[in-house]
């Protein structure tokens, strides 16, 4: 981050939920971090990061919708930091219920379907 600035780099956790919290899957996610979301974020926050990119995997290309409850427990473990929402955006209310939550939200299979226009996409 000293090196090349907290706006050219964004921290990229993918989590999940598990008994112990949101865990990070490692290893083509097979594996847990030791660590959880709740230690790390933080942790990257006191360094000095401020974009956080945060895949929830069991929404990730699910069209389920986004896990709210998520990024709002990241605004308040890690307010400091910009949270980038990825996983389950399906259409435009989706996109509207993250305003306010998360600073971007990332886009695939919604716009790779056609389910989500990009132009509306950017004008929401």
């Amino acid at each position: 981050i000293a090196r090349h600035g907290a706006e050219r780099i964004v921290v990229a956790l993918d989590t999940r939920r598990s008994d112990a919290g949101w865990s990070l899957p490692v290893a083509g996610w097979t594996e847990t971090a030791a660590v959880l979301l709740d230690e790390l974020a933080p942790r990257y926050a006191r360094a000095g990061a401020r974009h956080l990119l945060c895949t929830d995997i069991a929404r990730d290309g699910m069209m389920s919708g986004p896990n709210l409850d998520l990024y709002r427990h990241l605004a308040q473990i890690a307010p400091s930091m910009h949270v980038q929402a990825s996983g389950g955006v399906r259409d435009l209310d989706d996109l509207r219920s993250l305003d306010g939550t998360a600073s971007a939200v990332i886009l695939g299979r919604s716009l790779l379907e056609g389910r989500l226009d990009l132009g509306e996409a950017l004008a929401c």
